[in-house]
């Protein structure tokens, strides 16, 4: 499905990106963590559509195994709910912090997703390439050359293949892995010497470089980044102020006031607000037509 957000600036999507989930880890704040996976979830689903399933069943798994995880190793808080089979009892804090805990961590894992479907190699290069160029010049070449290696690599495998034939048992297995790595990594050295010789050639490091920026910090953008900031002040003034937070041990209490709630909400749902009021008004210019 056509996402508008992706077609912002850069800066405006990592921001987003970053702000949503270390807003939820600041202090795992009961109320923001269910807020966070709702909103990435929502977001998921309307970015991959049903295709999106199976991860989400991965996500699910971890979350379950992250609410039983912790209650084997974390003992603390007041309310006594049962004893393990080892003699460990397990509490209410326990079971609680782990279920929030999970929730956390699958909407940081299902933001991480969506960050990967909206902001595209080219995009990060972008950005990097602002601030610290060579860190931008070295990513592009790891983002290009991961995907020749593992193309070399299954041309070395079939290659192999073709002359002598489907290694049989382990052992032979484990010695063509090996030789198929080794070949690959000799490619790999190579490949590399061809890339220094290249760009020697053509003179880089003789001088200072200039860069081509395709994107431009439009009014739009400028809105979107304040309207982020504003919203993310409010979540750390309401989190540090001691107006919202949460307990977990010795007691679970949690407690929060109606403004950061709704400027965190707010704040998930830009993307999908940005995409209803574009599909909003692509409906009112169809109707004039």
């Amino acid at each position: 499905m056509a996402d508008e957000f992706s077609r912002f600036h850069p800066i405006v999507n990592i921001l987003f990106f970053f702000s949503v989930p270390v807003l939820a880890m600041l202090r795992m704040q009961a109320g923001l963590t269910v807020i966070s996976l709702g909103s990435a979830a929502i977001y998921y689903f309307y970015l991959k559509g049903t295709s999106g399933l199976k991860y989400f069943g991965v996500i699910l798994v971890m979350f379950l195994l992250t609410v039983m995880i912790n209650p084997l190793f974390s003992h603390k808080g007041a309310d006594l709910l049962f004893y393990l089979p080892t003699g460990n009892p397990v509490t209410k804090e326990s079971v609680l912090y782990g279920i929030f805990m999970g929730i956390m961590l699958c909407g940081t894992l299902l933001w991480i997703s969506c960050m990967n479907l909206v902001v595209t190699q080219d995009q990060w290069i972008e950005f990097a390439g602002r601030w610290i160029p060579h860190f931008a010049l070295l990513l592009s070449m790891i983002f290009s050359f991961i995907p020749k290696y593992t193309r070399q690599i299954q041309k070395i495998h079939l290659a192999g293949k073709a002359v002598n034939g489907e290694p049989l048992g382990k052992k032979a297995k484990l010695k063509n892995a090996f030789l198929t790595f080794s070949i690959a990594t000799t490619w790999a050295l190579e490949n590399s010497v061809d890339t220094v010789n290249s760009m020697r050639a053509r003179g880089y490091g003789s001088g200072k470089r200039t860069t081509f920026h395709r994107y431009r910090i439009t009014v739009r953008d400028g809105i979107t980044i304040a309207w982020i900031l504003c919203c993310g002040i409010l979540v750390v003034t309401g989190l540090v102020g001691g107006r919202t937070g949460t307990l977990y041990y010795p007691y679970y209490v949690v407690w929060g006031d109606a403004v950061t709630y709704s400027a965190y909400f707010l704040l998930c749902m830009t993307p999908l607000g940005i995409n209803g009021r574009e599909a909003l008004r692509w409906r009112r210019l169809k109707f004039k037509i």
